[in-house]
């Protein structure tokens, strides 16, 4: 016996599918993260045993290092970096994805330098580097960061290969 369907049968369809979109959605997002989360620790825990970027030993490295500036018309600027590693002379920028996307390689030089040099002028004189490490790496993300001068560094296995031979100063 096939019941007719209502409005209000209808409208309760709709919020139940509404509702378990939400929940996949949050636990997809939960898994991005998760992923994100994995590679920034799997990255860190490399840089930080040795200590180096392209060539350059540093003295000291963070994770999550940030800062905002409320600006003069009550805006806020801010930025937050991955990991980053300074000597006395040097800073390293490495951000981090699980896959680096071509975006990413141009949102260094475009923002990231920018927003650093302003919000952490403390840093002026310092010579900056800049890298990305990603456990996912194409051909043409690899291609725009040599153009760029932007190293990087991807999973191999259990380990860390750096591909640096292109990196300037910023």
């Amino acid at each position: 016996m096939n019941k007719e369907l209502t409005a209000a049968d209808v409208w309760a369809m709709i919020a139940e599918t509404d509702r378990q979109i939400k929940e996949v959605s949050r636990q997809l997002g939960g898994m991005g993260s998760s992923n994100g989360d994995f590679a920034e620790e799997f990255f860190y825990n490399s840089l930080k045993k040795t200590m180096t970027f392209a060539g350059i030993h540093f003295e000291d490295i963070s994770d999550k290092f940030a800062r905002t500036k409320i600006m003069p018309d009550k805006t806020e600027r801010k930025a937050q970096f991955d990991i980053v590693m300074h000597n006395g002379d040097a800073i390293a920028l490495i951000e981090v994805k699980y896959k680096a996307r071509l975006e990413d390689v141009k949102v260094m030089v475009e923002k990231k330098v920018p927003n650093f040099r302003f919000l952490f002028p403390e840093y002026a004189r310092y010579k900056l580097y800049l890298g990305i490490g990603s456990l996912v790496l194409k051909d043409r993300v690899v291609q725009e960061a040599k153009k760029l001068g932007i190293g990087l560094m991807e999973q191999r296995g259990d380990a860390v290969e750096h591909k640096t031979r292109w990196v300037k100063t910023y």
